[in-house]
């Protein structure tokens, strides 16, 4: 069964067609009764001028203007009559009026006044539509060859059959026209709505949570594009609900390792296996401290993403942000056999729109990250202007991280554990990601020069 839509493009189109046809056929009838009027008018005016031509010629020679007048229009009128007997039938005349009771053709001569000379007097019309050829002699006009305004409709019988022959030719073309709209609006709605169907399955099974169906893209035009878009579409759904599903196992899995340590020491404390004092009951304090962690940073981070970090920015200097957060690891890195070495270059131009504590955080994530999974050696915190924007590095001695990993250390929940095994739940990257670029700057990580992994962010200066 047809859709609603089918039919009512198949009627627009249908519709329009007869439209089109009937509007060309109007206008071309209008035009073809126009010229033969003008056709008819023409030869009339030829035959106009050829008598007002002989009677000039009459009279040059000496004869009366009504004598000789009265003898070419007799002529004329004779002329015609055997010319219709020589045919059988008579001449067709659709452009003029029809003859008089007399037979006489509605020619009429007239002095330069108006008054008649000869001719019948209804035919004497000396209107602005009415056709006058003028009777010169010597240069001067001495009388007008007046026929009265030709119609605007056939008159005669053959007029009337012609006009027949050009109905019936309209019409005939109407009815070859029509169904050959209607085949051709069938075809084209159907092309129209094959696509929009597909697009209709597709969104269907995007409904169902099908991400994986796809549109074929076998056309350049509009709906091709569409069908695209919506491959694109649906190919960001599957990596998004992929994503979402991983993501949720690893926060299972995260959560579930701190609930199952906390878990087994209060059952423990409970079946009197290990007694409540105060050095199982730190222990239990600890673990309830690191399972609060994980959900504050699984909260901060869900926040980030979603737009609803709350920044308090302003105008600050990052040189001593860098200098503070370097003094606050100073000790840990020295008691832990580690270098830290703090360069800021360009001092005075260091100066960015930022939320200060997010910043730090920032800073500290990534100081604590190389103090967890970097050996011992150097790690340089550095701080430089480049163009227009202030860049932050922390660099680390080794041992690194694989080159095809470096892309997905800012992901959620990620750890290259085989080169990277100790410590963190595996979101401080992700969280430092979210803070940088809601701060409209950028983050990415490559291979240091000193032999292991180079964390580098990007700030925004501060509007002069």
């Amino acid at each position: 069964m047809r859709s609603p839509l089918f039919w009512k493009l198949f009627v627009v189109q249908v519709f329009a067609a007869l439209l089109l046809v009937g509007g060309a056929l109007a206008i071309q009838r209008a035009h073809t009764a126009h010229s033969f009027t003008e056709y008819i008018e023409l030869q009339q005016r030829a035959q106009m001028r050829e008598l007002a031509e002989r009677i000039a010629d009459g009279v040059a020679s000496g004869d009366s203007l009504t004598a000789v007048a009265r003898d070419v229009l007799r002529e004329s009128r004779r002329a015609a009559r055997l010319q219709r007997d020589a045919n059988g039938s008579p001449l067709p005349r659709p452009a003029q009026r029809p003859m008089g009771p007399q037979g006489r053709a509605p020619l009429s001569v007239v002095d330069v006044e108006g008054r008649r000379i000869v001719g019948q007097e209804r035919s004497v019309l000396l209107t602005g539509e009415s056709l006058r050829e003028p009777i010169e002699l010597d240069g001067r006009t001495i009388a007008y060859l007046v026929h009265p305004p030709l119609p605007q409709s056939p008159a005669g019988v053959d007029d009337a059959r012609f006009s027949q022959q050009q109905t019936r030719a309209a019409v005939l073309v109407a009815l070859a026209a029509v169904p050959l709209a209607a085949l051709f609006a069938g075809l084209i709605t159907v092309m129209i709505l094959r696509p929009i169907r597909a697009l209709s399955d597709g969104v269907s099974a995007l409904t169902q949570r099908r991400f994986t169906a796809r549109l074929p893209v076998d056309r350049g035009d509009e709906l091709g594009r569409l069908a695209q878009g919506f491959n694109q579409l649906a190919e960001a759904l599957e990596r998004f609900d992929a994503r979402q599903r991983q993501w949720l196992a690893d926060i299972a899995h995260e959560l579930r390792t701190p609930l199952a340590v906390l878990r087994g020491e209060l059952e423990a404390v409970i079946d009197g296996v290990r007694p409540a004092d105060g050095a199982n009951v730190r222990s239990l304090h600890q673990e309830s401290l690191r399972l609060s962690a994980l959900v504050d940073d699984l909260h901060l981070l869900s926040s980030a993403e979603s737009g609803g970090l709350v920044l308090h920015r302003q105008s600050n200097d990052i040189a001593t942000a860098v200098r503070d957060a370097g003094q606050r690891f100073a000790r840990r890195y020295d008691d832990a056999g580690y270098a830290l070495e703090v360069a800021v270059e360009g001092e005075n131009a260091l100066v960015a729109d930022i939320d200060l504590q997010r910043i730090e955080q920032v800073l500290a994530n990534l100081l604590e990250n190389a103090l967890h999974h970097a050996q011992p050696g150097l790690v340089v915190l550095r701080a430089s202007r480049c163009g227009s924007a202030i860049e932050i590095s922390v660099c680390d001695a080794g041992p690194g991280v694989p080159e095809e990993m470096l892309p997905k250390l800012f992901d959620r929940l990620f750890r290259a554990d085989a080169a990277r095994a100790r410590g963190g739940n595996g979101l401080g990257l992700a969280i430092c990601r979210s803070i940088v670029e809601a701060h409209g700057g950028s983050i990415e990580a490559s291979r240091s020069a000193l032999g292991g992994l180079c964390v580098r962010m990007s700030l925004p200066v501060a509007p002069p």
